[in-house]
């Protein structure tokens, strides 16, 4: 099975997002259609994180890495985790309460939605530092001796740039 984890991931970051935003939008104004939209957003977002930490605990199991990353990895696999629980814990509520909340209530329950959506930025920070940096789950796109490029405006004397590959050739350095 490949690894479907970064296909999945995105939806709940932004359902969850949406869903902050919509509560926020009906503590203001008192609109019932965000507190609708905010409610759908959430029980969608809830099922994109449930479905993004069984991706990822199977993409963990599979995906290739090395001992540094793998720390990176935990702490990924724990945030992610977290967050489920917190989105569920937010369905449950919602649903217990029949999406009516005191004003105390509703302050306390966008509390709780934004330390989620705050603990799912540093998970996503997290992922993108292991995809980004490590390397993990993804092919090499440049091979040794291949040409680099040049950005208009760059110097020769970027660090890596110019160096000599095993065949003779003056290459630049790779993007980081």
């Amino acid at each position: 099975m490949p690894n479907i984890h970064p296909l999945i991931v995105h939806f709940p970051i932004a359902l969850l997002t949406a869903f902050l935003l919509m509560e926020l939008l009906n503590f203001f104004t008192g609109k019932e259609s965000f507190r609708a939209a905010a409610t759908w957003m959430l029980y969608l977002g809830a099922v994109g994180a449930l479905g993004a930490v069984l991706a990822g605990l199977w993409a963990a199991s599979t995906v290739s890495h090395y001992e540094e990353v793998h720390a990176v990895m935990l702490k990924h696999r724990n945030i992610g985790i977290t967050v489920l629980a917190l989105s569920l814990l937010l369905c449950a509520w919602r649903i217990y309460s029949g999406g009516r909340f005191s004003r105390k209530g509703q302050a306390f329950h966008l509390a709780v939605a934004f330390i989620m959506v705050t603990i799912m930025a540093l998970g996503a920070d997290k992922g993108g530092l292991m995809v980004y940096k490590y390397g993990v789950g993804v092919k090499a796109a440049r091979t040794a001796g291949t040409q680099g490029h040049i950005h208009a405006g760059e110097e020769d004397t970027a660090e890596g740039a110019g160096a000599e590959t095993e065949q003779g050739d003056r290459t630049r350095a790779p993007h980081e």
